[in-house]
């Protein structure tokens, strides 16, 4: 009698079998491996994280902006009302609105942190010429987020402040007047305004991000990440690290400390509505989100008063700073990366990132004054 044990086999699972299936038809292990195990030049860095972290609140505002659409009414008899409603009706209403405004506040401050490092670290120099036009297109709509949603809680606030930007708008040359005529719909906003801004918000600018964002994955995968701009290349290539698991355990920690400081100012500073929209501003004294308040103190200088001079200060500075940064990977074709050995570049830096902090906080300033 034979008593030889015979090996036992074990059958695969379900879930097993799905997923073999699906490997074997998109290749999930290649994906995989191509994923986790991309090098990291330099070793994986806590500066590192701003890639993920933008992806992390981008995914968080759609899935807060979604649970919001259930209840809000985009229409100006109920915009205001169905507001309301999500604030002091709807279980922990208040909290996702509030969230979903301070995380658009952290996905403005994530931008302009993320083009700092790129611009500081040399990161748009050659071979990276297209990631950064593709990520100058991506801040512009992270902008356009910003200033589309304002309005659609239809308070005061978001109606004067949407008024001021559309008219900063129609003093733009050729198509000025078209973009204001057709963003308000009419003589003054209204429904047509808040169908348009909110048709925008919830469906143009979300698939635009999302196809930019998938181009900008892309370039970067194709070209490589920069590394930091310190040391040599064999230096930085000893020190090469995988994606896996260092710097995705960074990019986790970023996205949790990024999620509970949303999750504090929500809680600490709710969003508060003041009166329903209407054409008569009152007491009330127009102005943008913070992020704009450097544009609007700056208007208020004596050398912008009049047509033209709020054309130079709104429009063609504004446009002439966008227009350097998308020609400067063309223009600066030195392959120095190091920024100490950029005095330029540094002290240009310095001199943007001051003039927007003095204009704001002098914004902020007056605000207080006249209140």
């Amino acid at each position: 009698m034979d008593t030889t044990t015979q090996p036992t086999t074990t059958q695969p699972s379900a879930i097993e079998k799905v997923l073999a299936f699906v490997d074997e038809r998109v290749g999930l292990k290649t994906l995989q491996a191509k994923m986790l195990n991309e090098p990291v030049p330099g070793g994986s860095r806590w500066a590192y994280v701003f890639g993920s972290v933008l992806l992390f609140i981008f995914i968080m505002q759609a899935v807060t902006g979604i649970l919001l659409m259930f209840y809000y009414v985009p229409t100006a008899d109920h915009a205001y009302a169905s507001t309301q409603y999500i604030i002091h009706s709807v279980d922990y209403g208040w909290f996702l609105l509030s969230y979903h405004f301070w995380g658009s506040t952290a996905m403005v401050v994530c931008v302009f942190a993320h083009m700092s490092q790129v611009f500081l670290w040399g990161a748009y120099k050659k071979p990276r010429e297209l990631i950064w036009l593709v990520g100058l297109a991506l801040f512009g709509i992270v902008m356009g987020f910003g200033f589309t949603g304002y309005l659609l809680p239809w308070d005061q606030r978001a109606y004067w402040a949407t008024t001021v930007g559309v008219e900063i708008m129609d003093k733009t040359p050729l198509l000025g007047d078209f973009m204001a005529r057709f963003l308000k719909g009419g003589a003054t906003p209204g429904q047509m305004t808040l169908s348009r801004f909110f048709v925008i918000h919830v469906m143009v600018l979300p698939a635009a991000l999302m196809g930019l964002a998938g181009l900008h994955l892309f370039l970067f995968r194709k070209a490589g990440p920069a590394g930091p701009f310190r040391g040599s290349v064999e230096e930085i290539k000893a020190k090469t690290d995988y994606f896996f698991p260092r710097q995705i355990w960074k990019d986790i920690v970023g996205m949790v400390a990024v999620f509970l400081c949303i999750c504090s100012l929500a809680f600490w500073e709710p969003i508060v509505l003041l009166e329903e929209a209407t054409p008569d501003p009152g007491d009330y004294h127009p102005e943008p989100e913070w992020y704009f308040l450097f544009l609007f103190q700056l208007l208020r200088l004596k050398v912008f008063a009049g047509e033209f001079g709020q054309f130079l200060g709104a429009i063609a500075l504004p446009g002439a700073f966008m227009a350097l940064l998308a020609a400067l990977p063309f223009i600066d074709r030195d392959p120095e990366r190091n920024i100490f050995k950029r005095p330029i570049a540094l002290i240009g830096w310095i001199v943007v990132m001051a003039s927007i902090l003095i204009f704001t906080v002098a914004a902020i300033i007056n605000r207080e004054f006249l209140e």
